[in-house]
């Protein structure tokens, strides 16, 4: 079973990885996805949530980045944002129901966690040279800060949804063997 603090660990080096060396470790990145899956209690389920949020990920940050409230720098592109974003939201997603697992029937929380931690985050990305802001540092926070206190509950919404069709499934699977 995946421990909350390991998870956390897990997903913190991905997110130093990707900020400060964006492509340079992308490999390992890569090898901490694969880890990930190998120790992986629930791995058709992570998957799963895994491509719903990297896809809600990449629909949010391209058209922010659309917007002109981002500007990046990587020269390696898949959508308008750069691939080591899309790990991010990737590594992001394998948190939901893990060391974020606490979080999900508190709304509330989720929106306001999301309000102050997403924008704490792009700015940190920002600050490292991940990122550029074209517009004011006071309105991309603000924007960011209305995008993620519904985006973090959406996802918390998302995980619930996908651990409940893999239960159902599983507990179907168990009744069809009796």
């Amino acid at each position: 079973m995946l421990n909350k603090a390991a998870n956390f660990i897990w997903f913190q080096t991905i997110w130093f990885l990707a900020i400060f060396t964006q492509y340079e470790f992308i490999w390992v990145i890569g090898l901490l996805f694969v880890a990930f899956f190998l120790i992986s209690p629930a791995k058709t389920r992570d998957m799963v949530l895994l491509t719903i949020v990297i896809v809600l990920g990449c629909v949010v940050d391209s058209a922010l980045t659309l917007a002109n409230l981002f500007l990046f720098n990587s020269a390696v592109f898949v959508v308008p944002i750069p691939f080591w974003l899309i790990a991010l939201w990737g590594a992001f997603g394998l948190t939901l129901p893990y060391s974020l697992n606490y979080l999900q029937s508190k709304t509330l929380l989720c929106a306001l966690l999301g309000a102050i931690f997403g924008p704490i985050s792009y700015w940190a990305g920002e600050r490292f040279g991940a990122v550029v802001f074209p517009q004011s540092l006071g309105l991309t926070l603000f924007t960011l800060a209305i995008v993620w206190a519904a985006i973090f509950p959406l996802c918390m919404v998302l995980t619930r949804y996908v651990e409940t069709y893999f239960k159902d499934k599983s507990q179907l699977k168990r009744q069809e063997k009796s």
